[in-house]
């Protein structure tokens, strides 16, 4: 075997834990811890606690009565007429009287009725803005982790080739290798750096994409994601119905209720007040009673009622889109599951196997000289490029599995 076909196949064969780059010193987050951080910190769950919070006060508002009305006054004050009495005994009217304001037409009933529909759909709402942010969150986590695994492999291959290339330079140097095979290597070891550079990036941006999802708990460059791939059983809003599908549900409900409440308007509150006068010296003590109504001449609520009509037929197109969206979304979700299995299988069992085969009898071949340099490392080339769609393809899968049970089905 040629001295510089050993020397650069000692390079290419180095043993990967001497190549292996420092591990962060925090421990490795898998999903499951990720989960609970995501629950307590997401910005997007939290927004929507607080929505819950403020609708769980709406019922308190909801069925509020109307206050009552405490008025007093003074008239028929006349500055030409003196007493040598008292205040109380002064000629002049005072007057202190109370107005109740009684609902009717079960307009209390109905705002109770819509402040809880709408707390339903703001719950509804925030158990869907989880699934949401654990979809995101599963990506996020997926990247992460194929991204950590393919930027150890492009490391490691740079690393590689850039041994290769300097072997080349040496013997380039003492005239042993051509020009055109140095330059050859020393591209290659260019290309290879580059790929090493877009990993690095791709796994800082991996990193900086779950912090952000986490609330910036976790500082970005602490980020690792454990070595296990994730249980597809992560958990998951299945109670029997999807919460998106649950929220436009109660929004329904919500709306008719406003609907019913718009009506309500037309149904006349009543108004009773209590007066007590005191007006010396001719009457001393009075009382007084009276009844009011609203007169329906500026304004008979025509609006109000059209309004909610709209809103209804709105919600109610609302909850078909959301329906149909839905199993548009689990029938897609269902067929990239099987073709991301499939895939997997194929690389597992045909693509991968198949360059291990060929990269250990091209170790073999480069030893007894029955294969060029250039047509090794290609090789080599090939089996790194199977194992990062190995990885890929495990990530794939493992996230098509994720989507699908927080869909609302089972793989």
């Amino acid at each position: 075997m040629p001295p510089f076909s050993k020397l650069l196949l000692a390079s290419c064969l180095l043993p990967l834990s001497c190549l292996a780059q420092p591990v962060d010193t925090r421990p490795p987050l898998d999903l499951a811890a990720a989960d609970t951080l995501l629950l307590e910190s997401n910005p997007a769950i939290l927004q929507a606690r607080a929505a819950v919070a403020g609708a769980r006060a709406g019922i308190d508002m909801a069925g509020a009565r109307p206050n009552p009305t405490l008025s007093a006054a003074v008239t028929s004050i006349n500055p030409a007429r003196n007493s040598n009495g008292g205040y109380w005994d002064r000629p002049m009217d005072s007057v202190l009287r109370v107005d109740q304001t009684f609902e009717r037409g079960d307009k209390r009933e109905l705002r109770l009725r819509a402040a809880d529909r709408n707390l339903a759909a703001t719950g509804a709402d925030l158990a869907n803005t989880i699934r949401l942010a654990r979809m995101a969150l599963a990506n996020a986590w997926l990247n992460l982790r194929a991204a950590q695994e393919i930027r150890q492999i492009a490391a490691e291959s740079a690393r590689l080739a850039a041994r290769a290339a300097d072997a080349a330079e040496l013997r380039g140097k003492a005239g042993d290798l051509a020009g055109v095979d140095v330059a050859r290597f020393a591209a290659d070891a260019a290309r290879v750096a580059n790929d090493a550079v877009q990993a690095d990036l791709d796994y800082a941006r991996a990193r900086l994409e779950l912090s952000l999802l986490l609330g910036n708990r976790v500082a970005p460059d602490t980020l690792q994601a454990a070595a296990e791939w994730p249980d597809p059983g992560l958990p998951a809003n299945d109670d029997g119905e999807r919460p998106d599908l649950l929220a436009a549900r109660q929004r329904l409900a919500l709306a008719d209720a406003q609907r019913d409440l718009a009506r309500a308007q037309r149904t006349r509150d009543v108004s009773v007040g209590v007066q007590y006068e005191h007006f010396p010296p001719d009457a001393r003590n009075t009382y007084g009673l009276s009844v009011s109504i609203p007169l329906f001449l500026g304004n008979d609520y025509r609006g109000d009622i059209a309004r909610s009509e709209a809103e209804y037929t709105a919600a109610e197109q609302q909850l078909d889109a959301t329906r149909a969206a839905a199993d548009n979304e689990r029938a897609r979700l269902g067929s990239e599951y099987s073709a991301r299995a499939a895939r997997l299988d194929r690389i597992r069992n045909v693509v991968l196997p198949a360059a291990e085969r060929a990269g250990r009898g091209a170790d073999i071949a480069i030893q007894k000289g029955g294969m060029g340099l250039t047509d090794y490392l290609d090789t080599q080339r090939n089996l790194r490029a199977a194992r990062i769609e190995a990885i890929q393809a495990r990530a794939d899968l493992s996230r098509a599995a994720l989507m699908l049970r927080l869909a609302g089905s089972t793989p």
